[in-house]
């Protein structure tokens, strides 16, 4: 019994409300029993909400995936594709469709269009002709229907983005914020405000989505949606990307199935907070990522971690703990650093500094990072740097998405016919050319600043007076408050220093000096993302 695959395919999610996907199953089972046909079950040939005027049914949805299997034999000649119509299939250009239409039937595999009991095959289109002339005329029509349809849409949204300043392109908005009375604007909801900041600030400070989502939950912070079952990781990670934020609408076009950016509608949300202050969240996030995540444990032991290097064979050095019971049977836990490779014998030496004064070691020596920002949520302190950071990491990041804004539009302009495209598109890429080189300008003057700016700090009194501060509320804060300040410094501190190299056994050039390791003389090297180094030591000033 020849076997029959059901393929169904409908544009538009909204369409499952319909009635749809009931109308073209049952005309395949219908077929498939009237016909002596067996129904095949295990392939979900369904493209559900995917359009095939863009290719995305053949691109990444189950056609493409059906193809493939025809393509490398896994489809025996002779079985049967059912579809309702030949649009169902393609409403691509009628050449690139009949090429779909003619690579199926050339496989052996025999086409039926339900909706008109139509059988299409390789050898009854070489003995009647007018079937194959019959096919191309629905598929032209097909493909005119779908770009009439595309046009009109294009040019709906060109007017709304011509008209944006009177009228609301839609009133969904992120659920901070409201449509405002009449056709223009949003409000914000003061509430759920602080909360979005909430959650910045504690992404920036290094806090995971995970322990966000565990303290909002916690405290039973209200939910932005009636339908969510608590705060969940997704939605924070949603709202931490989320443009709307520092009041941007980004728009988007779709060719081939593929989104890129089409065009930005700055000013279009009222901002809660500045673009600066998002990029600057946006860039911590992804150092995270880069490192493998955020901090763990409750209270973060190692604030250096994936940073310390054993400076005599260039190894991990790794973190333990000595536990030892005082005479009125406290237990005291003592933590150390070592070499990886002299842990296990492994061709370096063990020697083991005492992690608490390499903490304090390096942080009387990290002067490039704003510890009264850290421990007061000062930002008057040093505040020309911080300002000029955040304006370098904005410009290097603008300069990135447009780029890439200006690299999708330009493959989007090769793959449509020129006088297609919109007027819109044409003056995007050219805006986009020249605020490229402008921006490159700034950012020659906004690095300058940066330079100027941390020498500046290097020689502040507010940061020896602030690492005081610091190293004494490491010393007395405890639980949570304890844990968000190591992860909030560890952050900043991997923001500025690449890694440490440490020389536990102090400096060594003869053989009797290895044997006999200097714990005395040991050292460390510094190492800033900055290109700039550092040796210091219990005796540095």
């Amino acid at each position: 019994m020849p076997i029959a695959y059901s393929y169904i395919r409908f544009s538009s999610t909204e369409q499952l409300k319909g009635d749809s996907l009931r109308r073209q199953t049952d005309l395949s089972r219908n077929y498939a029993e009237a016909n002596g046909l067996e129904l095949d079950t295990k392939l979900n040939l369904r493209d559900l909400g995917i359009s095939a005027f863009d290719k995305s049914n053949l691109n990444k949805g189950a056609l493409g995936q059906f193809l493939k299997l025809v393509e490398d034999g896994m489809i025996a000649r002779g079985s049967y594709l059912l579809v309702e119509s030949l649009d169902r299939l393609s409403r691509d250009k009628v050449m690139d469709a009949l090429g779909i239409f003619l690579n199926i039937l050339n496989a052996g595999i025999i086409i039926v269009t339900l909706a008109d009991n139509q059988v299409y095959s390789r050898e009854k289109t070489n003995d009647n002709w007018a079937s194959l002339i019959m096919s191309i005329v629905i598929m032209s029509r097909a493909n005119e229907e779908s770009a009439t349809k595309s046009r009109r849409i294009r040019a709906s949204w060109d007017n709304k983005r011509q008209n944006i300043t009177k009228k609301r392109f839609t009133a969904r908005c992120p659920y901070w914020l409201k449509p405002s009375e009449g056709d223009t604007g949003f409000d914000l909801i003061p509430e759920r405000v602080d909360v979005v900041k909430r959650i910045f600030q504690m992404s920036i400070d290094g806090i995971g989505t995970a322990t966000i989502v565990k303290r909002l939950n916690g405290e039973n912070v209200p939910l932005f949606s009636p339908k969510s079952d608590g705060w969940q990781t997704s939605y924070i990670q949603k709202v931490l990307s989320n443009r709307a934020v520092y009041g941007e609408l980004q728009l988007n076009l779709q060719r081939d199935g593929v989104l890129s950016a089409y065009d930005v509608i700055h000013d279009y949300y009222p901002a809660i907070m500045s673009k600066e202050d998002w990029l600057l969240a946006a860039s911590i996030r992804e150092g995270r990522r880069s490192r493998g995540g955020a901090a763990k444990g409750e209270g973060l032991s190692n604030m250096f971690s994936g940073m310390l290097k054993c400076g005599y064979c260039g190894g991990p050095m790794n973190m333990s703990a000595n536990m030892k019971k005082k005479a009125n049977g406290e237990v005291r836990r003592t933590r150390y650093v070592a070499c990886s490779k002299g842990r296990r014998g492994a061709g370096c030496h063990f020697i083991q500094w005492n992690y608490d004064d390499l903490e304090s070691l390096v942080l009387q020596y990290c002067q490039s990072v704003d510890f009264a920002t850290i421990i007061e949520g000062n930002r008057n302190l040093n505040q020309d740097l911080e300002v000029a950071r955040k304006r370098l990491s904005s410009i290097d990041d603008v300069i990135k998405a447009k780029q890439t804004s200006l690299d999708n539009l330009l493959k989007a302009l090769e793959t449509a016919d020129i006088e297609d495209a919109p007027a819109t598109l044409l003056k995007r890429i050219s805006n986009l050319e020249i605020e490229i080189e402008d921006l490159l300008a700034d950012q020659q003057i906004a690095e300058k600043d940066v330079i100027k700016f941390n020498h500046e700090q290097l020689h502040s009194s507010n940061q020896r007076a602030a690492t005081i501060d610091l190293i004494y509320l490491l010393q007395n804060l405890v639980g949570d408050e304890l844990r968000d300040l190591r992860v909030k410094l560890s952050e900043a501190i991997k923001r500025s220093i690449s890694h440490i190299k440490l020389y536990a056994g102090g400096a060594w050039s003869t053989e009797d000096e290895i044997q006999k390791p200097n714990k005395d003389g040991r050292y460390m090297t510094i190492y800033f993302h900055n290109g700039e180094s550092r040796t210091v030591s219990r005796n540095s000033q």
